[in-house]
């Protein structure tokens, strides 16, 4: 593939780009031009890791611009309705005409392989590093196989089959060929099994910026739910939400920095700067210049749901136009520090997984608990289930309340659990074959090892 045959990399040039901005107050000294140094010193080892955090904050599937798949998703489930006729390469999401040759296809499947790259020369390198402390060759090893893990989390549920790579080796990686998503789960959670071992609880900075334990076991309860191994989904689960630290955030407080409801966040570029995703979604005159959030999704909120009133925002008298506004500070703060970060993973997940793996189990004192933390701190009534599909639809609903515009959360969950046609109610396009995105055409073309191209397209 183009991504890996031409991708080539000196981490020496990389850890110096961690140089260019204010991210984790790790710092790269000029000097240091060696790729075998980066290894060989535990400062010039984590300078070269900590950069990828801010490749992946700004490319790919997890940054919080229009081509993340926070707004990429919730355009093609029915959370957003696209407003700008010109915006070709989203409206596509919107209106499901996606093509093998759309540019931010190409993009996010580039972005995500290119990342897994530096992940994997980082592995190499630490892994042949004689002269780093163990403790921290354990701490960038842990963290780079959750990264790996997670990214090829978000590939397998976005384009269904796709290679799990884990070399830098041109020769190995120009033949790569397709793993079935089947495959692909079960080496994420082995990545993040082994991720698990090796961090510690305790961040490695004063900031929740980097992955540590919870985050691993957070996205391990995730993968478990996905896998439907409802015993350990709801083990990992009841382990984050009993490690001292993490609580659920008040509504207004919950996507600021200091939020305790945040298990993994992104940092700002620069000191002074916010989140990305309050320059994505809010607008401040009408029309909605981009986008606005679907009728569908401001009619499934129940009366009386905070989060209707602190996470959404309506612009005119008609209730016709609103904007998300769980992020609320666009562009610089008005002193030089940074008062919102972008939340990747967050407690509240947790509940709901720990709910919907209870129900499974016919726990009903467990997982109507775990539902009713997130109602009640939500201002609604508490609820009473026990019948498992009940359960589970009031979790589904809950969820999409809860994490509305974030990270493909509402796309992703009606695909797991079969319910993707129900958005035939609003989106007259939708069709069989269209719960993952079409491989890239280039790709296909370098690498004939990756086809068949996705069934219908």
């Amino acid at each position: 593939m183009k991504t890996f045959c031409n991708y080539i990399v000196m981490l020496a040039v990389v850890a110096v780009m961690v140089g260019c901005e204010d991210f984790l107050e790790v710092d790269m000294p000029k000097d240091q031009m060696g790729s075998v140094a980066v290894f060989n010193d535990d400062k010039l080892a984590e300078a070269a890791w900590v950069n990828t955090y801010s490749s992946l904050r700004m490319n790919g599937f997890l940054n919080g611009k229009t081509d993340g798949i926070g707004f990429l998703l919730a355009c093609y489930a029915d959370d957003l309705d696209v407003t700008n006729p010109n915006a070709i390469y989203y409206r596509n999401f919107f209106e499901h005409s996606v093509m093998p040759s759309n540019e931010t296809v190409a993009n996010l499947w580039n972005s995500s392989y290119k990342q897994i790259y530096h992940v994997n020369a980082v592995l190499e390198g630490v892994g042949r590093s004689e002269l780093m402390s163990d403790a921290m060759k354990n701490q960038i090893m842990g963290e780079a196989l959750a990264v790996r893990a997670i990214l090829h989390f978000y590939l397998a549920q976005t384009f269904g089959d796709v290679p799990y790579v884990t070399v830098t080796d041109y020769e190995v990686n120009r033949k790569v060929a397709k793993n079935t998503v089947a495959q692909v789960m079960q080496y994420v959670i082995v990545d993040l099994k082994q991720a698990e071992e090796l961090v510690p609880q305790q961040y490695a900075s004063a900031e929740r910026v980097r992955i540590n334990k919870g985050a691993v076991q957070a996205f391990l309860a995730r993968m478990y739910l996905y896998t439907e191994n409802w015993p350990l989904a709801g083990q990992y689960a009841e382990k984050v939400i009993n490690t001292p630290g993490y609580e659920p955030e008040k509504l207004e407080l919950l996507f600021l920095k200091e939020s305790t409801s945040a298990l993994w966040q992104f940092k700002p570029e620069i000191n002074g700067r916010n989140a990305t995703e309050a320059d994505t979604y809010i607008f401040e005159a009408l029309p909605a210049p981009e986008s606005r959030l679907s009728q569908n999704l401001l009619n499934s909120f129940e009366m009386g749901d905070l989060r209707k009133e602190h996470w959404i925002k309506f612009l005119g008298t008609d209730f016709m136009n609103a904007h998300a506004f769980k992020y609320k500070v666009k562009g610089g703060s008005s002193i030089n520090t940074s008062k919102e970060y972008s939340v990747v993973l967050r407690i509240e997940e947790q509940y709901l997984i720990a709910a919907e793996a209870a129900a499974r189990l016919a726990d009903w004192d467990t997982a109507n608990s775990r539902l009713n933390t997130v109602r009640s701190s939500r201002g609604l009534e508490k609820v009473a289930f026990f019948e498992t599909q009940q359960l589970v639809n009031a979790v589904l609903k809950e969820r999409r309340a809860e994490f509305f515009c974030e990270f493909g959360h509402r796309f992703y969950d009606l695909k797991r659990l079969g319910r993707l046609g129900d958005l035939l109610e609003t989106k007259p396009n939708w069709r069989t074959g269209l719960e993952v995105l079409p491989l890239p055409e280039n790709e296909l073309l370098l690498n004939p090892n990756l086809l068949p191209q996705n069934a219908g397209y």
